[in-house]
């Protein structure tokens, strides 16, 4: 029988995090001006100095000017505004979106995959670039997956179901030297980062490169750093309220919108805007960053320490992922024999342990395996195979563990012992 805890133990911090006390104190303390950022009287006024004083902290965050930031209501609008946004202004540049080849991979999330399915049946080229065995996603395989007309590239800094961190100043080096050689790309500027030149500088035709960094938190997520020319942040994974996200476009990139109504945030992001998450969204930012070195070491000797049990415990039990490039809050592991669901259900209702099986997006549906695993170890046009490694049980059968503050060294081996004994008590009744 599982030991009765005298708290619930949260795993499942990449689908959501709870609101840090700075966070917390910084919404509170903002959602006293209520009046409209857009109105031209002192609430109006006041209410608009505490929203760009929200934008000019996470740009120093960030390293990037204010002027490049887009407030949004979290990552998948921001994954929406990114792409669909900057297809649209290509068209009203006069760009034939038939004659566009645009490039992501294979384990991105939905938000950013689904996007394209609109363009594609209006002949838009989508190229999908299936990542190693690891998880890793090659500069080596996005340069073949480039075209003459290849106009935008997307890859996620860190995947969020099996936390891979993936080279994306590397992939920018790759997508930035390739010139597009068709008609319909526009010229691109961009404020270099040092090791690329170090200044603002005509790039030519080229791609633009987008990454999610929605799962960003425990690496550099400044653009410049990247090579990223488009960025995409959410609020409800970084400690911060849900209900904000940011997005970064650099000096150039141009973007249309994707909703309609009204002129706010440069006419690109419609409605009301909302400091008190802004000022929420820039202290949970500042604090990640003042707390990413520490806590990245922490969380990953816990990792660590819970993938060591698990073998012990679970021999045949394989982690999804690389270890040497993987963000330290997330453990994906795939158990044969099992259902996921079942164990995930088991384990919230007995031991207090609340994980998940995959993306939060993607818990609801039908599908019963993780897009992601299963494209791992396949060859690199073999992204749509549903198998991984020619085990299809990997990709149904996944745990997504995912650590964050309130995770705690005790708390380990509890967690070890709850998901084996949960896997026998599934075991031996089926």
């Amino acid at each position: 029988m599982f030991t009765k805890k005298p708290r619930r133990i949260f795993l499942d911090y990449a689908a959501g995090t709870p609101v840090s006390e700075r966070a917390l104190d910084a919404y509170t303390r903002a959602i006293a001006h209520y009046g409209n950022p857009q109105g031209q009287h002192q609430e109006g006024r006041a209410a608009k100095e505490v929203l760009e004083d929200a934008r000019a902290r996470v740009a120093r965050a960030l390293g990037v000017k204010r002027s490049t930031l887009t407030f949004t209501s979290g990552g998948t609008e921001g994954n929406n505004l990114s792409i669909a946004g900057f297809l649209r202004a290509l068209e009203a540049n006069g760009a034939d979106i038939a004659e566009c080849h645009v490039v992501v991979s294979a384990i991105e999330h939905p938000s950013v995959l689904e996007v394209l399915a609109p363009f594609q049946t209006r002949g838009l080229q989508v190229g999908r670039v299936a990542p190693d065995a690891r998880g890793v996603v090659t500069p080596e395989r996005v340069r073949d997956a480039l075209q003459k007309n290849t106009v935008l590239v997307s890859v996620a800094l860190v995947n969020s179901e099996i936390g891979t961190v993936q080279p994306l100043s590397k992939i920018a080096r790759v997508v930035h030297e390739h010139h597009y050689g068709g008609s319909t790309a526009i010229p691109t500027t961009a404020t270099l980062h040092p090791e690329y030149g170090g200044s603002t500088a005509i790039v030519g035709m080229r791609p633009v490169l987008h990454t999610d960094a929605t799962q960003g938190l425990y690496t550099n997520m400044q653009p410049h750093a990247l090579g990223a020319d488009l960025l995409t942040l959410d609020s409800g994974k970084m400690y911060a309220p849900r209900g904000i996200g940011v997005v970064y476009a650099g000096a150039g990139v141009e973007l249309l919108p994707v909703l309609f109504g009204g002129s706010q945030e440069g006419g690109l992001r419609p409605g009301t805007e909302n400091p008190a998450l802004a000022a929420g969204c820039a202290a949970a930012l500042e604090d990640a960053t003042a707390l990413r070195a520490q806590e990245t070491a922490r969380l990953t000797t816990l990792r660590e320490a819970l993938i060591d049990m698990l073998h012990h415990a679970l021999p045949d039990a394989v982690v999804n992922g690389t270890h040497k490039k993987q963000s330290p809050h997330i453990l994906n592991i795939s158990i044969p024999d099992i259902d996921a669901a079942y164990i995930a259900s088991y384990l919230d209702q007995h031991a207090g342990i609340a994980l998940a099986t995959k993306s939060a997006c993607l818990e609801q549906t039908d599908a019963n395996r993780s897009h992601v695993v299963a494209a791992l170890g396949l060859p690199a046009a073999s992204a749509s195979t549903a198998q991984a490694g020619g085990k299809a049980w990997r990709a149904q059968n996944t745990l997504r563990l995912s650590f964050g503050r309130g995770t705690r060294e005790q708390d380990v081996a509890y967690i070890a012992r709850s998901i084996a004994q949960a896997v026998s008590h599934y075991r031996s009744f089926s």
